[in-house]
């Protein structure tokens, strides 16, 4: 069973390298699919400088968002499982092996890796609370950690849907289309380390999150 890592990457010069060697080092059957969204800072010559094996990288011209970003991705995957992973080395993909064990002994077909947030600030970290307690009492979920990168299913889950998100909304609609479809959600503890500069503007990101969850709630 061959996944399909999608890395969306903007502006990751200084980790994009390393993050790209450590997923090619998880010792699962992989396919690496990085999405370079218009980086303007060395991100690109950073990818070719990682020397991956295999690697397949998407140029986008313009800069389109996270949410483009992995929907560009998915169009290019040809994994029988998908998962997200950032460029940035907060997350570590040697979780993976762990993370696609519930999916390959048939028990689910999504499975969501959930952080301990005691390295975000404060304000993130309460943000990140409240945006998954909101999703809880909306769908009537259990959901540990809604706004975890690491997400993981099967791609034939969403090969049906056509996902319209264009920044860090992606979060709230690939969790509101599984948990909308009944989708039994495996949460497994993953590492994290956050780090200090962040792309996610909470003051516009964060009201736009909750926006998408009514929306995606309550569309027909």
């Amino acid at each position: 069973m061959t996944l399909s890592v999608i890395v969306p990457a903007y502006n990751e010069a200084p980790t994009i390298a390393e993050a790209l060697r450590r997923v090619a080092a998880v010792d699962v059957d992989l396919e690496i699919i990085v999405v370079n969204d218009c980086s303007t800072d060395g991100t690109t010559a950073e990818i070719e400088a990682a020397s991956v094996p295999g690697i397949r990288v998407i140029h986008h011209p313009e800069n389109r968002g996270k949410g483009a970003a992995v929907r560009s991705g998915l169009r290019e995957a040809h994994g029988d499982v998908v998962v997200i992973h950032d460029g940035d080395l907060e997350y570590d993909p040697q979780d993976f092996v762990a993370m696609i064990q519930p999916i390959l002994r048939g028990e689910t077909r999504v499975v969501y890796g959930y952080r301990q947030l005691v390295s975000q600030s404060r304000l993130y970290r309460l943000g990140n609370r409240f945006l998954t307690l909101l999703t809880n009492l909306l769908y009537g979920a259990s959901v540990r950690d809604m706004e975890t990168c690491h997400k993981m299913w099967r791609r034939e889950v969403l090969e049906d849907v056509a996902l319209t998100a264009d920044s860090f909304d992606l979060e709230v609609e690939l969790t509101a289309h599984f948990l909308r479809r009944g989708e039994s959600i495996v949460q497994l503890p993953i590492s994290y380390e956050a780090r200090s500069a962040k792309k996610l503007r909470w003051w516009v990101d964060g009201p736009e999150a909750v926006r998408a969850l009514l929306r995606y709630r309550f569309r027909r």
